[in-house]
């Protein structure tokens, strides 16, 4: 062996070494499971969950340089008994989404969950972890804020082997994956946008030319996305192609059906409603050719500030730096309903800022804007990444007239509580409206596609339930909920076959009883 070689054996032992004293490091095994059926009661639901089994699987450092601390990863494997019937995809409760943040996992490292509703007995595995610092007395604390699992990073970029275009585009993917670093309105971020729309319709073109159907989903940040990224491989693993196209959101997915770019497009259900019929004071114009396919699952508008901002309601946005979504989202055009109705134009205006949600909560908490609005299913995991890391979040009520002056001009909204412990530190409730996500389609997509995607959507169950838990709110009850815009007629085919089915299914199961 040579002595470079041994000098490399050496090396590698010793961090082997240091990573089997690190596993070790942390509370002991009894106290971690304390903790856990601690957060389980004061963060989620009181008596809802009991620990059955419980077993550490490791350890591993982090340092956090901005707050300078230092602690460790503790990681766990788990099994809880639910001690009463409880459904993870209420419309109005606290669901998966909160749970899994709430015990420093993943939704998809909780097993055992089932679209339909859990019952007492059922048992959920999970896989997560916490995160402890050592103080001077030698006694680990736990750090809740960090106990969240770390954000997805951009999977690695391959090297580019020459100047294909295969390569430039692998270099230009690589470009926006740091997008949001860049300087507000400098050359950088001028680029990384323009490179932005230019890979989108490439790849939609590409998608095109494999004969796969097209879905227009949202950010990458964002629900829409991950449910476009979720029906995609649950698609391709039926055999059917799906190609997920990220975009800004509602109202551009719906701008791309108009252009015939998509097949389909996750739309808000009251910017489909505006954006049919048309809001030409507001400079939107009707598309008369959009047609709904199927609600999907409830939303909220968001609206957040920070403590220091003396923000409490609706009208202290007179005259304040408020960040509403970018022009193709469905979160600024609820802005600028809410301020029509809300009449915050009647004397000083507010300083809107059309941006990118990740640039609207970086600018929040560098103090570069007074409040956000975000329109997303509850709860919205940026609101959770930017909780967990602040305890000074706090979330504005919509007061209860807005829902009458909405109903004035015709949008379909409903009152929604949002219940306290769904974001971390959210000690009370607060009140907004709701809507619903939709499936939209043009009217000149093929019947075949229409009804290929509905089957696809309505055979998910727990399996696609389990890609992405929000698909498990998908039930033919609610699928035409809060729909304003005329179906396509493929779809309203579906839905009466459908339902001619199950009735003949009830009245055989009677007729085999009797």
């Amino acid at each position: 062996m040579t002595r470079a070689a041994r000098h490399t054996t050496v090396h590698l032992l010793l961090l082997l070494l240091a990573c089997l004293a690190g596993c070790d490091r942390g509370p002991t095994t009894e106290k971690l499971e304390r903790h856990l059926q601690e957060r389980l009661d004061s963060h989620f639901q009181q008596d809802l969950f009991s620990v059955e089994k419980f077993r550490r699987t490791g350890s591993a450092p982090f340092r956090d340089l901005e707050k300078k601390t230092s602690g460790v990863y503790v990681y766990y494997d788990a099994e809880l008994e639910l001690l009463k019937d409880y459904s993870l995809a209420e419309w109005r409760g606290l669901n998966l989404g909160t749970l899994a943040y709430a015990i420093g996992a993943t939704e998809s490292g909780v097993d055992g969950f089932h679209a339909q509703g859990n019952t007492r007995g059922d048992v959920l595995k999970v896989h997560g972890r916490f995160a402890y610092m050592e103080n001077d007395k030698g006694e680990w604390t736990s750090l809740d804020k960090q106990s969240a699992p770390p954000p997805r990073q951009p999977e690695p970029v391959a090297d580019s082997h020459g100047p294909s275009p295969e390569s430039i585009l692998r270099d230009a993917r690589a470009l926006l994956a740091n997008a949001r670093d860049y300087k507000q309105d400098s050359t950088a971020a001028v680029i990384a946008e323009e490179l932005g729309v230019a890979i989108d319709r490439i790849d939609l073109r590409a998608a095109r030319l494999r004969g796969e159907t097209t879905l227009g989903s949202g950010p990458v940040t964002g629900t829409y996305f991950s449910f476009g990224e979720a029906l995609s491989l649950y698609a391709k693993q039926r055999g059917t192609g799906v190609f997920s196209a990220t975009s800004e959101g509602s109202v551009a997915n719906a701008s791309r059906l108009q252009a015939g770019l998509l097949d389909f497009g996750l739309v808000q259900s009251d910017v489909a409603t505006l954006l049919h019929r048309g809001l030409m004071s507001a400079g939107f114009y009707p598309y008369r050719e959009l047609r709904a396919v199927a609600s999907l699952w409830p939303e909220a508008v968001q609206l957040l500030t920070l403590e220091a901002s003396g923000i409490g309601s609706l009208e202290d946005l007179r005259g304040r730096r408020v960040a509403v979504g970018q022009r193709g989202s469905g979160s600024r055009v609820n802005a600028l309903l809410i301020g029509m109705v809300a009449e915050l134009d009647n004397d000083q205006l507010p300083d809107i800022r059309e941006i990118s949600l990740a640039r609207g909560i970086a600018q929040l908490e560098r103090g570069e804007v007074d409040a956000l609005f975000l329109t997303e299913a509850v709860p919205a995991r940026s609101i959770q990444a930017l909780a967990s890391r602040r305890e000074d979040v706090r979330y504005v009520s919509m007061p209860p007239r807005l829902l009458g002056k909405l109903a004035d001009r015709h949008f379909a909204y409903y009152p929604l509580t949002v219940p306290a412990k769904t974001y971390p530190g959210q000690t009370e409730p607060f009140s907004t409206i709701g809507l619903t996500a939709a499936l939209m389609t043009h009217s000149n997509v093929a019947d075949e596609r229409v009804e290929q995607m509905l089957e696809l959507l309505v055979s998910g169950g727990d399996e696609l339930a389990r890609r992405y838990y929000r698909a498990a709110f998908i039930s033919r009850e609610t699928m035409q909920l809060g729909l304003a815009v005329p179906l396509h007629p493929a779809a309203q085919r579906f839905y009466d076959r459908f339902d001619q089915q199950k009735a003949h299914e009830r009245d055989a199961a009677n007729s085999a009883v009797d």
